[in-house]
């Protein structure tokens, strides 16, 4: 079942919040240092099977979370329209090439 990516990004910022990771009041400053931190995850990840997440590579999981700390920045800093913005940046993106 497909999730619309603005209420999946609400849900990343609810998880978050229950993890500790940030509170309502955080800036969204926070947000951006768990991208930051989910990066550098992701940069250290192999292609051995995640202890984590069963079923994935350390590759996928790592940017799987970089996909979900983006999103909770997204959400943070008052995104109205996450599959609008990305489907923008893309057509942006191709237009370049």
């Amino acid at each position: 079942m497909a999730i619309p990516l603005r209420k999946f990004a609400a849900q990343c910022v609810q998880v978050a919040i229950e993890g500790g990771k940030i509170t309502e009041t955080s800036s969204s400053r926070a947000s951006l240092y768990e991208i930051s931190r989910k990066w550098r995850e992701l940069y250290d990840a192999t292609s051995f099977s995640s202890e984590s997440v069963e079923g994935w590579s350390e590759k996928e999981v790592a940017a799987a979370e970089v996909i979900i700390a983006s999103l909770t920045y997204l959400e943070r800093i008052g995104c109205k329209n996450v599959e609008q913005l990305l489907r923008d940046t893309l057509e942006q993106e191709s237009a370049k090439l």
